[in-house]
C-alpha cells in the first residue's frame, strides 16, 4: 500500500508507514493495518459493521481466509451460511458487471477512487484495465473481506475504511478518476460522499453512479427481479426521495462546478444494481434495443418516441471531467482495432452488459445490414474466468473454419489487448436472437430443425460402445463434479443413484462424441425474421468431445421454459415425460438422433441426467459455485 496522498482525519497531515500502522506526523495518531486494510475513522465516528444477520457469517469467512483458505472457498461457504436473501444481495453485488461503464471513462490508466461497498464487483475491471484502485468503505469487515477478493482474482487494490468525516483523508487531486457508485449523500447512503470532495481528489474525472428521482423502476435485490412501485408510492418517493435522488438537471448541476464540464450521461437500464444495456442520452449512440416482442408495448414505443426514456429512466452513469484532453478509451479502442481489422472505425450501436459479466459491444458504420465491413460484435470480459471463456470463444470460432465450415458460426477476427483492454471482436451476423421469435411456433420448428441438422455435422469421433472410462469421462465427472457443490444431502444422494443407474444401463452402448457447446440457449442462435438459423453464438462454454443429443435437447427444453415463464424443473419434466412435447420438438429430437444413430438408451439416459449437465455447465465455467443451485432449480 502506498500512503503519498494519504491525510489524517484528525489533522490533515500526512501519512506514513510505522510497523503494522499508519502513523501520523502532525498528532501522532496511529492507524491500524489489518489485512492491508487501513483503518482511518475518526474517533468521533460510529462504527459502520454488517448487520448482527450477516455479521457472524462474514467474521467467519474472514477467520477461515486468515488460516489460509482460498479465497473461492471461503466465498462459497459465505454464501451457504447466508440466508437466501443476503445471499442473493451479495452475490448481486459482487458481479463484476457492476463495472460495465468503464471503457467510457477518458482515462487509459493512472489512480482510482471508488467510493463504494467494499465488495462491489466494480474494483475487478478497473484493476484488469490498468489502474490503481483504492476502495473506501466504512466497514471494516467488509473492506477486509474485499480486500481478500481482490488479490485473488489478481491486481489488489488499496482498501481504506473512512466514514462519517467531512473531508476524504487524501490530499488535493489525488486521483486520475473518482468514482461513486451509490449516489449522493442521503438519509439511507452510507456510501456517499459530497460531490465537493469527490472534484477536490479528483485531478481528472468523476463518475457518478445514481438513482434518477423520477425512475420507474427498482432492483428488488435479487437477479432478475425489478419492481415498479404503484402510482402512488412512485408519487411519494419523487416528492420524498429517501436516498436523495435527483433528476438528471439536478445531477449535472451538482457536477458541473469548480472547473469541472458539463456531464456526459449514459442511462443504466433497468437498475443500477443490475443492468443489461448502457445507454447514450446525449448522443444518438449507443441507444436502447426495442425488438420485436417490445413493439407490442405501444405505451414503451411512443414514450420512446416521445423523448421520455432520459427522464424517466431508473438509473444514470454520469462522467464530469476538468479537461477533455483524451477521449473516452471506448473511441481509442475502436480507433486502433480498426486498423487492426483493416476496415473502416464503426460505432457502438449497442453497449450491453451480459448477466456472464462481459462488456459486448454490438457495432456498424451505417444501418445497412448487408455491409459486411464493420459490422463487428466486441467481447470485452470483465473477470479472470470470463477472459478464459472469451478466449476459448474465439479460439472455438477458428476452428470451425476449418473443421466445420458448413456450421455458420461468426468469423473471428481480432483477439487481444488494446489500450489497456483485453478483448475479441468477430464478424456481426444479422438477423434476431431467437428470444425476439418466441411464442412463434412456426419459427420455433423451423429454428430447431435446421439446429438439429447444424449439431449433426459436429461428431468429431464415431459411435464405439461405450467402457467405463469412458462413462467416467463424460457422465461420471459432471456427476462428481455437481454433487461436490450441491451442498444438500438428498441431491447429493439422487445423484449417485442416477449415476449408478446410468452406468449400468449405457456402458457397452455405442456413443458417438461431438463438438460439444454446453450452454445453448435461443439467446445464443441468430435467426431470420422466419425462424432460420443464421448463426451460433458464445462458445465459451464448449468442450472438443462431449455428450451428442444434449445441446439441442437444452435449447428445447429452455425456450419452452421462456416461452411459458416456466421454472427449469417444471420445462425439464416436460421433456423427461415426452407427452408434453410438440410435434416439432419431437421431430427435430428424433431427426437429430437418427442423423447419429443414437440408440434410445442415450437418448433417455440425457435426458434423465439433464439438470446435472446443466448443473456441471456452470460448475466448470462460473467463478464460485451458487448455494443450493441444482436443488433450487430442479428440485432434486
Amino acid at each position: 500500500m502506498r500512503c503519498d496522498d494519504l491525510r489524517c482525519p484528525r489533522c490533515g497531515a500526512e501519512l506514513a508507514f510505522e510497523g503494522d500502522a499508519l502513523a501520523c506526523g502532525g498528532c501522532g495518531a496511529r492507524h491500524p493495518l489489518i489485512d492491508g486494510v487501513a483503518d482511518l475513522r475518526g474517533d468521533r465516528e460510529r462504527p459502520r459493521e454488517p448487520s448482527p444477520a450477516a455479521a457472524a457469517p462474514l467474521d467467519d469467512a474472514l477467520a477461515r481466509l486468515g488460516r489460509g483458505e482460498p479465497f473461492k472457498a471461503a466465498l462459497e461457504r459465505l454464501l451457504l451460511d447466508l440466508d437466501d436473501a443476503a445471499a442473493e444481495r451479495l452475490m448481486l453485488l459482487l458481479r463484476e458487471g457492476r463495472g460495465a461503464w468503464h471503457p467510457l471513462a477518458r482515462a487509459r490508466g493512472g489512480s482510482v477512487l471508488l467510493l463504494a461497498n467494499a465488495l462491489s464487483g466494480a474494483a475487478v475491471p478497473l484493476a484488469a484495465a490498468g489502474f490503481d484502485v483504492t476502495v473506501v468503505d466504512p466497514c471494516v469487515a467488509r473492506a477486509r473481506f474485499g480486500e481478500h477478493r481482490n488479490r485473488a482474482l489478481g491486481r489488489g487494490t488499496r482498501t481504506l475504511v473512512a466514514g462519517d468525516v467531512a473531508r476524504l483523508p487524501f490530499a488535493d487531486a489525488s486521483f486520475d478518476l473518482v468514482v461513486q457508485e451509490n449516489g449522493v449523500p442521503g438519509a439511507a447512503n452510507e456510501f456517499a460522499h459530497s460531490l465537493d470532495e469527490c472534484r477536490r481528489v479528483a485531478r481528472g474525472e468523476v463518475v457518478l453512479i445514481a438513482d434518477n428521482r423520477l425512475g420507474y423502476k427498482r432492483s428488488a435485490g435479487r437477479r432478475g427481479a425489478f419492481h415498479v412501485p404503484s402510482p402512488a408510492v412512485w408519487l411519494r418517493d419523487v416528492l420524498a426521495p429517501r436516498r436523495g435522488e435527483r433528476t438528471l438537471g439536478g445531477y449535472r448541476a451538482l457536477l458541473a462546478r469548480d472547473g469541472f464540464a458539463r456531464p456526459r450521461a449514459f442511462a443504466l437500464y433497468p437498475h443500477s444494481r443490475e443492468f443489461a444495456h448502457v445507454v447514450a442520452l446525449d448522443d444518438e449512440w449507443p441507444k436502447l434495443s426495442i425488438g420485436p416482442k417490445e413493439r407490442r408495448n405501444r405505451l414503451k414505443i411512443v414514450a420512446d418516441r416521445a423523448g421520455l426514456f432520459p427522464l424517466f429512466t431508473p438509473s444514470y452513469a454520469l462522467f464530469a471531467s476538468r479537461a477533455e484532453r483524451e477521449r473516452p478509451r471506448v473511441e481509442r479502442v475502436l480507433d486502433e482495432l480498426a486498423q487492426r481489422v483493416g476496415e473502416p472505425r464503426p460505432r457502438v450501436e449497442q453497449w450491453i452488459a451480459t448477466r456472464g459479466n462481459t462488456i459486448v459491444w454490438l457495432c456498424a458504420t451505417s444501418d445497412d445490414v448487408n455491409a459486411p465491413s464493420g459490422r463487428w460484435c466486441v467481447h470485452v470480459p470483465l473477470s479472470p474466468q470470463q477472459r478464459e471463456q472469451v478466449e476459448r470463444h474465439h479460439a472455438t470460432l477458428a476452428e470451425f473454419a476449418t473443421r466445420f465450415p458448413s456450421v455458420p458460426v461468426p468469423e473471428p477476427l481480432f483477439v487481444g489487448e488494446i489500450d489497456g483492454l483485453f478483448l475479441a471482436c468477430e464478424r456481426r451476423l444479422g438477423g434476431l436472437t431467437a428470444p425476439q421469435l418466441t411464442g412463434d411456433h412456426g419459427a420455433a420448428a423451423r429454428m430447431f430443425a435446421e439446429t438439429a441438422t447444424h449439431l449433426a455435422r459436429l461428431v468429431v469421433a464415431p459411435a464405439t460402445p461405450l467402457d467405463r472410462a469412458g462413462f467416467d469421462e463424460v457422465i461420471g465427472a459432471k456427476c462428481e463434479l455437481v454433487a461436490r457443490f450441491a451442498a444438500v444431502e438428498s441431491t447429493r444422494r439422487a445423484i449417485d443413484a442416477l449415476r449408478g443407474e446410468l452406468e449400468r444401463e449405457l456402458v457397452g452402448v455405442p456413443l458417438p462424441r461431438v463438438r460439444y457447446h454446453a450452454d445453448l440457449r435461443s439467446k445464443h442462435v441468430q435467426v431470420d425474421e422466419h425462424g432460420g438459423v443464421v448463426g451460433f453464438l458464445d462458445w465459451g462454454s464448449s468442450e472438443p468431445s462431449g455428450l451428442p443429443y444434449f445441446d439441442l435437447l437444452h435449447l428445447i427444453t429452455h425456450e419452452r421454459k421462456q416461452e411459458a415463464g416456466l421454472t427449469a424443473a417444471a420445462a425439464w419434466r416436460i421433456v423427461l415425460g415426452g407427452d408434453g412435447l410438440r410435434v416439432h420438438e419431437r421431430t427435430a429430437l428424433a431427426n437429430y438422433a437418427g442423423a447419429l444413430g443414437l440408440d434410445r438408451r442415450i437418448t433417455a439416459g440425457i435426458t434423465r441426467l439433464y439438470p446435472i449437465l446443466v448443473g456441471a455447465m456452470a460448475e466448470q465455467n462460473w467463478d464460485y459455485s451458487r448455494p443450493r443451485w441444482v436443488h433450487r432449480q430442479f428440485g432434486i
